[in-house]
């Protein structure tokens, strides 16, 4: 008590008081490194999407496109993106027994930018590929499809990495695609 007194007389805060400043101090920075006190994450430049054409047999496949939609002055790059840039990388998460295949890929348009040849996409580009679905599986069944997709969004002055979880859910079926299926 003695010396909070010879504290409070010297001007400085009482031993309690500097405490409880240490003690606020410390929440928040352990809410800033827990995220709690981060930023929003701003919104991707190149929109994706992942579309299934059909509901496939037990055993059969269908086809998969992953959608990518930038905004007006961004690009994406082809698998191969030339000199700069890096081309989108997926991270699956199938249901057991259920396999995609290597995604294709358009024809990208060149892009030159200060002496480095690029292979980019400016517009709206649909990756296709396949998953085939396991022969045991009953029609009706609903399996998710999903990706963790990652990929450079640029302007001509700057990039940026963008990602997205992209999903489709496949209900096994005939095979067939049904009407409107196909123009999706």
């Amino acid at each position: 008590n003695d010396h909070l007194m010879k504290a409070e007389r010297a001007g400085g805060k009482p031993c309690l008081t500097r405490f409880h400043d240490w003690l606020v101090t410390l929440a928040i920075l352990l809410l800033a490194s827990a995220g709690l006190g981060a930023p929003a994450r701003a919104a991707n430049h190149i929109q994706a999407s992942l579309i299934a054409e059909s509901s496939p047999a037990p055993g059969g496949a269908t086809a998969i496109a992953v959608r990518f939609v930038p905004e007006d002055g961004w690009h994406g790059y082809w698998r191969n993106p030339g000199d700069a840039g890096l081309g989108a990388r997926f991270e699956w998460t199938l249901p057991e027994g259920v396999t995609v295949s290597p995604l294709r890929y358009p024809v990208p348009q060149k892009l030159v930018i200060s002496g480095l040849m690029n292979h980019v996409y400016k517009g709206e580009h649909v990756l296709l590929g396949q998953v085939r679905v396991p022969a045991g599986v009953k029609p009706g069944t609903r399996l998710p499809v999903r990706a963790k997709a990652d990929w450079l969004a640029c302007t001509d002055t700057i990039c940026v990495p963008e990602t997205a979880e992209i999903e489709t859910k496949i209900v096994v079926g005939s095979g067939t695609a049904q009407p409107g299926e196909r123009a999706r």
